[in-house]
């Protein structure tokens, strides 16, 4: 399970990697390559929490 730190870091890295000119494909390359994505652009098991933080999740 993903600790408050672990999930504040990665809005945190999400906020950055927004910022910087990049297209989908990249960013979802990007996520993919750190694990957080799997090669269909799904999240991995234990980053599903992620779905109910608004600031990475829009459809919230």
């Amino acid at each position: 399970m993903m600790t408050d730190k672990d999930i504040q870091a990665l809005i945190n890295l999400a906020r950055k990697l927004r910022e910087e000119p990049r297209t989908k494909e990249e960013a979802i390359r990007s996520l993919q390559r750190a694990g957080i994505l799997d090669e269909n652009g799904k999240l991995h098991p234990e980053y599903k929490e992620l779905e109910q933080v608004p600031a990475l999740n829009p459809r919230n």
